[in-house]
């Protein structure tokens, strides 16, 4: 006869479905609970004014004070057109009733004009937007006009081109998702399926960052960005490396506590006979490190493994950059900083100096602080809890594991 499960069984796979049901039925309250996207521009619409024939375009110019003036043009029929250019009533009509009630213009739009000139298929929109951008830090400027990294907002590109076109003289510093650049001009082109769904999207943390050319500007745009943002990220990324700091932390602590035996605090020759899983990898790591060491003519000791593994880790970092792209050589990059310092740090330990204990223990913690910052901000409070439990708590265990293993080897080499 076939046994039943066990008990303890029947609860880890209920607690298993709840959690997987649970995170269904919050990503479907998230769906519908979500505000209808922002249209970058209303009237661009394939179908937004009477006649249209297709998207339209919208070229946003930045003034030297930060203010804007947008001009969005769609193409008409040639019987809308005949229409709109002997009637303006029917025009000021026409564009009002097409005006997306969802524009992200709509509530900041000022001296809205259309027109349709002689002999032109083409509906022109002109509108100010005041204040788009704003300047913290001497000459670099920020067009955070986009930005709503902190919020439920998002936004549907409508038109077939966006340009944002920035002062004369003056130079993006930033390069904002799917965008492409070419003097002082920023675009994002709808690039339609043959479904007629857009392939490209205009992210709802674009933001731009920009001064005169050279490096003055440069540096001065980007110290704008740290001053206008930086509030925000730093309180986001607090609040996503708590729970991965605290696992490191234990990490460590369990570094401290536990070693390879004898003189690594686990009771002396009865620890020896106890941890002789730790023994074997402790014993095989140094074997590896000490043939690397002899081939490269280099010494064993604690500047050596920092050696090792900040510079096997630099490498691996940033070749996940070239293959993979920033955001994985963050993830990269950060896990080996923070596995990378339990070498060292092992052999710290062994050797009873505080201040290196301190230090590398220190650059450890540091690893979930850079990737949280590097991410953040987030866009709600609830995808921030997201991504600490799918993303930073795995990589915080993981980090913590593999930096054990690796401080036992530390150990070992200053043991010998």
């Amino acid at each position: 006869m076939r046994s039943l499960p066990s008990p303890a069984v029947v609860a880890r796979s209920a607690l298993a479905l709840s959690f997987v049901a649970l995170c269904c039925l919050t990503a479907v309250s998230l769906v519908a609970a979500a505000p209808p996207p922002l249209s970058i521009c209303g009237v661009c619409g394939p179908d937004s004014i009477d006649g249209a024939t297709g998207p339209g375009t919208l070229d946003i110019h930045v003034d030297e004070t930060g203010d804007s003036h947008w001009v969005a043009r769609v193409p008409i029929n040639d019987t809308a057109a005949e229409t709109y250019r002997t009637n303006t009533t029917a025009l000021e009509t026409a564009v009002e009733d097409g005006w997306h009630r969802y524009d992200v213009a709509g509530d900041d739009a000022r001296d809205i004009t259309p027109s349709v000139a002689p002999e032109s298929q083409t509906v022109r929109v002109n509108y100010t937007v005041p204040g788009v951008a704003s300047s913290a830090v001497g000459d670099g400027w920020v067009l955070d006009y986009f930005y709503a990294g902190d919020t439920s907002d998002r936004y549907d590109l409508v038109a077939e081109r966006v340009s944002i076109h920035l002062p004369d003289g003056y130079a993006a510093t930033n390069w904002p998702s799917n965008s492409a650049g070419e003097e002082g001009t920023l675009t994002w082109a709808r690039d339609y399926a043959t479904d007629g769904v857009a392939t490209d999207e205009f992210g709802s943390r674009t933001y731009v960052t920009y001064g005169p050319t050279g490096v003055a500007g440069t540096l001065a745009s980007w110290g704008g960005a740290a001053v206008t943002f930086g509030p925000l990220v730093t309180a986001h990324a607090v609040r996503a490396g708590v729970a991965p700091v605290v696992v490191l932390g234990f990490a460590i602590g369990t570094t401290r506590r536990f070693g390879i035996g004898g003189n690594g605090g686990d009771g002396g020759d009865g620890g020896l006979r106890r941890f002789d899983a730790r023994r074997s990898i402790s014993a095989r790591g140094y074997t590896a490190i000490e043939t690397g060491c002899a081939v490269l003519g280099l010494s064993l000791g604690r500047r050596t493994l920092s050696l090792l593994a900040f510079g096997a880790g630099a490498v691996l970092t940033v070749g996940t950059w070239v293959a993979f792209g920033f955001p994985n050589a963050v993830l990269v990059g950060s896990f080996v900083l923070a596995a990378a310092a339990f070498l060292p740090l092992g052999h710290a330990l062994e050797r009873g100096d505080t201040v290196a204990v301190w230090g590398y223990s220190a650059l450890a913690v540091l690893g979930p602080l850079a990737v949280a910052t590097a991410f953040a901000p987030y866009g709600s409070s609830l995808s921030l809890l997201y991504v600490v439990i799918l993303l930073f708590l795995p990589w915080s265990l993981g980090a913590g594991l593999v930096g054990y293993v690796l401080s036992l080897i530390g150990r070992r080499v200053a043991a010998e």
